[in-house]
């Protein structure tokens, strides 16, 4: 088995050195920043798009686990008991309120404010998991969390670009709570169950969930043209199936707080793909705040 080869086992809790985890989830990272670059290329309301990118991801991963099949599935049992089943399902609803309510936090706040507030999730899934899990982070991990938070702070301009809370600000904290059930859910349950069935499960959560936000909203709509399609194919085969794959897979065997300053690397990742992509150069603020979150992942690799 080559080194590279691990995250096709995906067995409960499979062998994964800690410098593969961060490997990965920083990989994971550049495919999720990557879902602004695409966003913009969407044609169709918040709740379509992210029912489409969701049930886009759930396809892959069902591609890819019929291409395994009869190959080593790491011992995976895709059929976990009621218990574990309908905390899966509700992992994935709540991964789904969170995607569409960033994504309605996006047409009613400013961009720096919607990011920010959705990124305190790192910081609430490293609370969460000392309080629940009796996972005790080290000192040098949640100071290098606390300053990537500041670092994400001076890169979006928040607060002194904020005003008084508006409903777009509600709506990000709320997809930061729902984000963080959603860490903390499947933090927990990959250890008792293989990572194939937290994928399948989640992502049957979050299609079926998705299915119902937008059928409240009339029903699902189409992609209108080519490059609508290819927006949505690419944010559900890269930054779904591989970026939020790739960070479950890697996020049950981090620290959670030393994961959640990964986490925070995301925003970063998007900022250089705007100028890149975009010709969007950074400003002063959103350069010195990149910087520091950089700091930090240094700092707690150390």
């Amino acid at each position: 088995m080559t080194s590279l080869s691990f995250p096709l086992s995906l067995s409960a809790r499979g062998p994964m050195r800690p410098s593969q985890a961060v490997f990965l989830l920083l990989l994971a990272q550049v495919a999720i920043g990557a879902g602004p670059l695409m966003v913009r290329q969407v044609d169709i309301g918040p709740a379509d798009s992210a029912f489409w990118r969701l049930t886009i991801a759930l396809l892959a991963w069902i591609g890819v686990m019929l291409w395994m099949r009869g190959r080593s599935l790491g011992g995976a049992s895709l059929r976990p008991t009621v218990k574990v089943g309908a905390l899966l399902l509700g992992a994935g609803a709540a991964f789904a309120a969170d995607l569409t309510s960033y994504h309605f936090a996006l047409m009613h706040t400013a961009i720096a404010n919607a990011t920010f507030l959705a990124n305190l999730s790192p910081l609430l899934v490293a609370l969460g998991a000392w309080a629940l899990f009796r996972e005790k982070p080290a000192a040098r991990a949640l100071l290098a969390l606390l300053v990537a938070l500041i670092g994400a702070a001076v890169m979006t301009g928040w607060p002194h670009k904020a005003t008084s809370l508006s409903l777009g600000d509600g709506l990000a904290l709320i997809a930061c709570l729902f984000y963080t059930l959603y860490l903390l859910l499947t933090r927990r349950l990959a250890g008792l169950v293989s990572d194939w069935t937290v994928i399948l499960w989640t992502s049957l959560g979050s299609v079926g969930t998705a299915l119902i936000l937008a059928a409240f909203r009339g029903g699902v709509e189409f992609p209108h043209s080519a490059t609508g399609w290819a927006a949505v194919i690419g944010l559900g085969l890269i930054s779904q199936a591989m970026g939020q794959g790739l960070t479950l897979i890697t996020l049950a065997r981090l620290p959670a707080a030393s994961g959640g300053v990964m986490l925070l690397a995301g925003p970063v990742l998007a900022m250089l793909g705007g100028w890149a992509v975009y010709a969007e150069a950074p400003s002063v603020d959103q350069a010195l705040g990149g910087a520091v979150i950089l700091g930090a992942l240094v700092l707690a690799r150390r």
